[in-house]
């Protein structure tokens, strides 16, 4: 990967992890804003650098999980390194890359003090 490429990935993890101070994120986004801004990535190249920012979103209290359709409350699921392996193999089933409702979403829950 040359260094254009590697700031147009920090500049999406940048975005992602804004946006996670606010809100749940859904998985999708990443491979989404991924491939928008490296165009000529394949399958292979946009997983393996999701897996890696979502590595590094969990040193930062980011988690995987679920959010409830009843009560819009993000459920954690309980294993967070083994989760993103669990999140990858689902977007591996799809055979493609995840849309809305696929998968997972992120969070980042509060630091304890």
């Amino acid at each position: 990967m040359i260094e254009s490429e590697l700031i147009a990935v920090m500049s999406v993890v940048v975005d992602i992890s804004r946006e996670l101070e606010d809100d749940h994120v859904e998985l999708w986004k990443l491979p989404k804003n991924l491939r928008a801004v490296l165009p000529s990535a394949d399958d292979d190249q946009i997983q393996g650098i999701t897996r890696a920012m979502l590595i590094a979103l969990l040193d930062s209290n980011v988690v995987l999980g679920d959010l409830s359709g009843k009560t819009g409350l993000f459920e954690p699921w309980p294993e967070p390194v083994a989760s993103i392996d669990i999140a990858m193999a689902m977007w591996r089933d799809l055979g493609r890359d995840p849309n809305i409702g696929d998968v997972a979403w992120l969070s980042r829950l509060p630091r304890a003090d």
